[in-house]
């Protein structure tokens, strides 16, 4: 198997890719950390947004590993838009800030991965973010609001499931 992602990502530890829209403005930032994994290596896209979901994701990673599954993480945390000025200044910053937990606990464990910051709308983010990395699933949590809550505050996991074309497992917090 010959993964191609649509994307170029960053090959080394610590390299930073940042995105930018038609008119030049910063939408996006890719980091490294760790030793990246072999190309052919299955990437598994997981959405963390700073909570103990997010925590809780990044667990179930570490314990999929410890099993001996060999997957490629990619964290991705989606940020509602920013002005162009600001996402210059704070986005890179703001979301190491967000996502230190996550990074620190799989770096404690060894495990080498990909962060991806991007601006805009959740659900589409992840399913183009998948697309974009040729993910071979899906990893996120819910936060269990049941379908009357899912209904009312249109669940991100939800429009996941059901727009994704790839696996998608849903870790329940």
């Amino acid at each position: 198997m010959n993964i191609k992602p649509t994307i170029a990502l960053p090959r080394a530890d610590g390299e930073c890719l940042k995105q930018r829209d038609d008119i030049q403005r910063l939408v996006g930032v890719i980091r490294r950390y760790g030793v990246p994994a072999p190309l052919d290596t299955p990437r598994i896209l997981v959405p963390i947004d700073g909570s103990e979901v997010g925590d809780a994701l990044v667990e179930r990673v570490i314990e999929w590993r410890r099993y001996g599954w060999s997957f490629d993480p990619h964290l991705l945390l989606v940020r509602d838009f920013l002005a162009k000025e600001a996402a210059e200044r704070l986005l890179d910053e703001i979301s190491c800030a967000d996502t230190e937990s996550a990074r620190e606990r799989l770096r404690e464990v060894g495990i080498g991965h990909t962060l991806h910051v991007v601006m805009g709308t959740p659900a589409p983010r992840i399913l183009e973010r998948a697309a974009a990395v040729d993910a071979a699933m899906i990893l996120m949590g819910t936060r269990g609001h049941g379908p009357i809550g899912s209904a009312m505050l249109g669940s991100v996991a939800y429009k996941v499931v059901h727009e994704s074309t790839r696996p998608v497992t849903l870790l329940r917090a």
